[in-house]
């Protein structure tokens, strides 16, 4: 099996190289997978430090390749799939908030799904979070359910996404912000993939989210009533193959 880790990279080279070369390391073991940096309108250097990064720690097994997009989360998630080669796909920042707490406990699923979700809100994750932090999460769950129909507790944790699959999500992607997640997940799951979420860690120093609610709720929301639009005008066409039928 190959897996891609693709990773939105945005002013991060303060803590990029340690967590690279962790990504790099726990890939040996999965000969053929890759590491894909995409920047983002970073200022501090990022983008110099990926190229150096690939140069240096790309072998035979694992290859890091990079590439530069404006500055957006989506925008950086959508090239990111656009590049990806691995059977497995792993979608999350260069900050690796949840370790590989979301990739352990894939490999430990008998017959993972096609989609899964690094999930905070599942019952055993462990999180170093405020009350005013769940609080947030808890009401963007509700405009989810209410506006996508999506029962997922967790959309804007990390995803794991079967190659194939991945590759039918993207050209549908139009989302430039952090409601891509969302939005990834919302068309597996319209081109007939069920979520499985799974529990993570995500500890008190973990990089905090950027996301502010007076600034960011009515753009959320007015993201989320555009993407329902988009999900309806298209047939999705036949439901994806199974894990274990892609495999075959």
């Amino acid at each position: 099996m190959r897996i891609t880790y693709t990773l939105a990279v945005h002013d991060q080279a303060r803590w990029m190289e340690a967590n690279v070369s962790r990504v790099v390391e726990r890939l040996r073991a999965f000969p053929g997978s890759e590491v894909i940096l995409v920047e983002n309108g970073s200022t501090d250097g990022s983008l110099e430090l990926a190229r150096r990064l690939s140069a240096r720690l790309s072998t035979e097994e694992v290859e890091v390749r990079v590439d530069s997009v404006p500055k957006g989360l989506g925008n950086a998630h959508r090239r990111g799939l656009q590049m990806a080669r691995g059977d497995l796909v792993v979608v999350i920042g260069v900050d690796l908030p949840f370790g590989f707490t979301d990739l352990d406990q894939w490999l430990a699923l008998d017959d993972p799904p096609l989609l899964v979700l690094g999930s905070k809100s599942h019952p055993r994750s462990q999180l170093g979070v405020s009350a005013g932090r769940r609080a947030m999460s808890v009401g963007f769950r509700s405009a989810r359910r209410l506006i996508l129909g999506l029962a997922a507790g967790d959309t804007q944790g990390s995803i794991l996404i079967s190659g194939p699959l991945a590759h039918r999500v993207e050209p549908h992607l139009r989302c430039t912000d952090y409601l891509v997640t969302t939005e990834i997940v919302a068309w597996a799951v319209r081109l007939g993939a069920r979520p499985l979420e799974i529990p993570v860690v995500y500890p008190r120093t973990a990089t905090r989210s950027t996301v502010r609610p007076l600034r960011d709720t009515g753009r959320m929301l007015a993201g989320m009533v555009a993407l329902r639009r988009r999900l309806r005008r298209v047939d999705p066409g036949p439901a994806p193959l199974t894990a274990s039928e892609e495999t075959r």
